[in-house]
């Protein structure tokens, strides 16, 4: 059989196209996110032994798997922390290339699926693959480093699917050994796999579901075809997990009508109509991209309150429902490329299902689109190359204009992730209204000394947003600077502090890293501000729901009873916080250092012998309740308790010298 090459050559072109234009974007730097979950690769200092990897590897606190999986793809890029961004972002771009690759086989797998010939399926693959590997759209998740956890969900996804329907189509041609072997590894491996990586990669078999509806079973008399044990199988491997994910999210309904927020400025409720917009936008920035992505800040989305505020919402889901009936009818369609368009749209709504339901996350991110949006581009391709003929070559073109095109715009927005001042600028121009884009820039003009534009900023975005407490605290930063604060920022702060978010993370650690700058040199707000900052926030009700957020705060306390000699004081708030749930382990030992830098030796031993270490009762077989394993398994705390107790009993026996008559 004579093979043409000619596609194979297209997609090795495409593939090294995508890594050249991607090629800009790789000096950027670390953002947001990367910093609360990348440091951990330091903590038991360079990796050097399998303890210290494992000990990294079930460190993950993203999402309740932990995501151990995506936590080992770093030590790809370093063994220790700090390390520079380049090579994380540089194996992003290389998985990116991995899933276009994996997500042609799928492509080609199923155009075959539809009845096209060989040599066009091999065609579809490559274009449809090409048009998802170069759309610009994926500039923010593949530079953003974290944003790999999403990646590698979509590679053991995509791989997954790939598995399934090549076994699909053997079991078609009469190899059944194989077929059951290709379809469960296919679906067992890889839901495991993904889920490990993203919790989001739970929905493999709902997703073959899909598949096995738009391109096996659209008459539902696969018992004829396939015979009874592929139905026990099917009932096995993609209903039976399918429903229990559904059972999952039908747990979860109940909160759409509680009425509360969940630590959000908005319902699931709300959050369930503003995402009618959300997708929206989405799809059309996928089907109309322009030259600006929308970058990481999205707190600038109007909520939807009600199906008429704003109206928009009515609209956008009755939308929905339109495009809803236009997958089911797709489905009987004999035409191939109406029957695509049909799976493309019922692929891209489950594949939104967990992150962009009512589910209490973040409203907007663009990387949630990376999964759903694998089949966009199939129905597109399967339709120019069903159209191309040795006459008629205007799809072929039509095809070139487009990956062209494409590839232009994700040049230009990877330089822009490239240039991290550029960046900044260019979020805040299309956000005005955003108060996190507002003081991402405002940041940027105080690390050049620019202090008066950053308070141009900052005070801007305070009057739009007197309720966030980022802003705020950024605020206070360049008042800081400067020394000179502003009337009522003082007042503000106070109020905030009372009231605002902090169990949240972002806010959380931007307002103990302002406690943090007002114990070491800020005194613009005067004497002991910090002090009553802390016992204001340690009356805020989402503080008092929060273990983690009153153990921060009741340590930073602590520091400064210390800094004020008043270390009884800083000992009753240290055993406090450690008492509360949830404290991990270093905490102990670190609280213990502390009180030993400020000469008081015998109140850190008292530390270590009151409060009992969070290795030595352990239970259940959480993530954490596992990396506590591993760490107790090495002895790492254990020896480093046992060399800290040493040097306080030495510092005790050099008192007791010193006070000898």
């Amino acid at each position: 059989m004579r093979i043409d090459w000619k596609p194979f050559v297209a997609g090795v072109f495409l593939l090294a196209l995508t890594y050249i234009v991607y090629l800009p974007g790789l000096s950027g730097a670390f953002l947001f996110d990367d910093f609360g979950n990348l440091p951990p690769l330091g903590d038991t200092g360079p990796i050097h032994h399998a303890w210290q990897a494992w000990a990294w590897i079930t460190s993950g606190f993203a999402g309740p798997t932990g995501r151990p999986i995506s936590l080992a793809s770093f030590l790809i890029d370093t063994r220790t922390w700090p390390a520079p961004p380049e090579g994380f972002k540089h194996t992003n771009v290389v998985i990116h290339l991995i899933n276009g690759l994996l997500l042609a086989g799928l492509s080609h797998a199923l155009a075959r699926g539809f009845g096209l010939d060989r040599r066009r399926a091999i065609w579809v693959g490559v274009l449809a693959a090409g048009f998802w590997l170069l759309h610009p759209f994926w500039v923010s998740t593949t530079l953003y480093v974290i944003q790999r956890m999403a990646m590698l969900a979509a590679l053991f996804v995509f791989a997954g699917l790939w598995a399934f329907v090549h076994g699909r189509l053997q079991l078609r041609a009469g190899k059944p050994i194989r077929a059951y072997i290709w379809m469960s590894m296919g679906l067992a491996l890889g839901t495991l796999l993904a889920t490990f990586s993203k919790e989001n990669g739970a929905l493999l078999p709902l997703l073959a579901w899909v598949i096995e509806a738009f391109v096996f079973d659209t008459d539902q008399r696969a018992l004829d075809r396939d015979g009874k044990w592929f139905i026990w199988w099917r009932r096995l491997f993609i209903y039976l997990p399918s429903a229990v994910l559904l059972a999952y999210m039908a747990y979860q309904l109940p909160m759409l009508f509680a009425g509360q927020t969940y630590g959000r400025n908005f319902t699931p409720w709300e959050r369930l109509l503003t995402e009618t917009r959300i997708v929206w936008t989405y799809l059309r920035e996928l089907w109309l991209p322009g030259l600006h992505d929308g970058g990481l800040f999205n707190d600038d989305i109007r909520i939807s309150t009600g199906l008429l505020q704003p109206i928009s919402t009515l609209f956008a889901a009755l939308g929905i429902l339109l495009l809803v009936v236009v997958s089911v009818l797709a489905r009987m369609a004999r035409t191939p490329w109406i029957r695509a368009v049909g799976l493309a749209i019922a692929f891209y709504f489950l594949g939104q299902l967990l992150e962009s339901t009512w589910l209490p996350l973040e409203l907007m991110f663009e990387h949630r689109n990376y999964l759903p949006a694998g089949l966009m581009f199939l129905p597109l391709a399967v339709f120019l190359v069903q159209h191309t003929t040795t006459k008629q070559r205007w799809p072929a073109w039509t095809a070139v204009v487009i990956l062209t095109v494409f590839a232009l715009l994700t040049t230009k927005r990877a330089d822009v992730w490239g240039k991290p001042f550029v960046q900044a600028l260019s979020w805040a121009h299309q956000h005005p209204d955003s108060a996190r884009a507002q003081s991402y820039l405002a940041n940027f003009w105080e690390q050049t000394g620019n202090y008066p534009e950053a308070e141009r900023l900052l005070d801007g975005a305070f009057k739009k947003h007197p309720d966030d407490l980022l802003v705020l605290a950024n605020r206070a930063f360049v008042a800081c600077d400067m020394n000179a604060a502003p009337a009522g920022l003082k007042t503000s702060l106070l109020n905030l502090a009372k009231r605002g978010d902090l169990a949240q993370n972002v806010t959380g650690y931007q307002f103990d890293t302002f406690l943090g700058r007002l114990q070491s040199d800020c005194t613009v707000f005067g004497p002991n501000f910090g002090m009553q900052l802390i016992d204001a926030a340690l009356l805020n009700p989402t503080v008092k729901r929060s273990d983690t957020a009153q153990r921060s705060l009741l340590h930073r306390r602590a520091l400064y009873w210390l800094k004020e000699s008043a270390p009884e004081r800083a000992f009753a708030d240290m055993k406090k916080a450690l008492l509360l749930p949830g404290a991990e382990p270093g905490s102990r030992l670190l609280f213990a250092a502390e009180l030993a830098s400020a000469h008081q030796p015998a109140l850190a031993l008292k530390l270590l012998n009151e409060v009992p270490s969070t290795l030595q009762n352990i239970h259940g077989w959480s993530m954490p309740a596992i990396h506590r394993r591993v760490l107790r398994s090495a002895g790492f705390y254990q020896d480093g308790e046992a060399h800290l107790r040493m040097e306080l009993q030495k510092d005790l026996d050099a008192q007791a010298e010193t006070h000898q008559p």
